[in-house]
């Protein structure tokens, strides 16, 4: 058999190119399309419930009161009617809305984010997804551990923050980064901060939630798995990005005088959330409670926790080593 020459096998890669271009043109691009479009009804349905959510269930009821005369007059003075897609619906009403309450943690999201956790206040190994990227023991036996979320408590997170404390158990203090941090479960919260006190329970924060009117309190357990280290210096480092279950971390420990804080100042997010169905495509993120401090009588929204040690982030850690070991 002939073998091709080197200018037809161009060719016809040109050609395959071509057709694969054109394939996604025609019907990748359609697909989009059909999936983004949103219609007059569909709008009207979705800004209806999501006013009466907001009414219902959003932590302040004046508040949500007027985020739903607002977004109610918006549809009937017919703003909404040149938004074509639900990403710019999702957009557009986040905008409306936090230009009412400045909450960080109000949003609505279209279909493609829907797979994104919700930062809610409701690795065994490091490579499984329990938030922890680092745990060792630096220079001067300071201990460093690192995790980027508070995950849903269970059997297998609880063991994952064992494992990862049983590397720190013999450290002279610890530096725990929370700068990558996005918050998570308010009791993987109250797990980790029972690492750092005594088997009495400590009263580490409360939870209201208006759709159920009650007030969760969040106290120390009383039993853990692995070593408690109630004496340890701990150091907490923060950025602007770390934000709520994180922030609460912080604000608990720094006001029960247990940890010192450094870096920046944090995002400022400290109402829990439940997320709403709008319809198949969008989901509202609405927040539905209120931190209480048993100490402060208050929490960190909008203003953030402020550090002991105010610094960028970036030097933060060098910063905590420094105090570390001249402590």
């Amino acid at each position: 058999m002939e073998k091709p020459s080197i200018g037809k096998i161009i060719y016809l890669l040109a050609i395959c190119s071509f057709a694969i271009i054109l394939f996604s043109k025609v019907f990748i691009k359609n697909d989009v399309d059909i999936e983004e479009k949103i219609s007059k009804s569909e709008k009207e349905e979705v800004i209806v419930k999501l006013a009466s959510y907001l009414q219902d269930f959003y932590v302040f009821p004046e508040k949500g009161k007027q985020m739903s005369d607002l977004i109610n007059s918006n549809l009937i003075k017919g703003k909404y009617s040149e938004v074509n897609s639900y990403d710019s619906l999702a957009e557009l009403l986040t905008v409306e809305l936090r230009g009412v309450v400045n909450d960080k943690h109000l949003r609505i999201r279209a279909n493609a984010e829907q797979s994104l956790s919700f930062t809610s206040l409701s690795n065994v190994a490091l490579g499984e997804d329990y938030g922890i990227t680092d745990a060792k023991i630096l220079n001067n036996n300071i201990g460093y551990l690192a995790f980027d979320k508070f995950p849903k408590l269970s059997n297998s997170s609880e063991l994952a923050v064992a494992e990862a404390m049983e590397t720190l158990k013999d450290a002279k203090c610890i530096i725990i980064d929370l700068r990558n941090n996005g918050g998570g479960d308010p009791a993987m919260v109250q797990l980790y901060c029972s690492y750092f006190f005594d088997e009495n329970p400590v009263h580490l924060n409360s939870l209201y939630l208006r759709p159920e009117q009650i007030t969760r309190e969040f106290y120390t357990l009383k039993e853990i798995r692995g070593k408690r280290m109630p004496d340890k210096p701990l150091y907490l480092l923060t950025s602007d990005y770390t934000f709520s279950g994180a922030e609460e971390f912080c604000y608990n420990l720094k006001h029960l005088k247990r940890a010192k804080i450094i870096g920046e100042v944090t995002g400022g997010g400290a109402h829990p959330v439940n997320a709403y169905t709008l319809n198949e495509s969008l989901i509202a993120i609405i927040p539905v409670g209120r931190a209480i401090n048993p100490i402060t009588k208050t929490n960190w929204e909008r203003v953030g926790v402020k550090p002991d040690s105010l610094c960028d982030s970036e030097k933060a850690l060098d910063v905590a080593i420094q105090l570390a070991s001249r402590n």
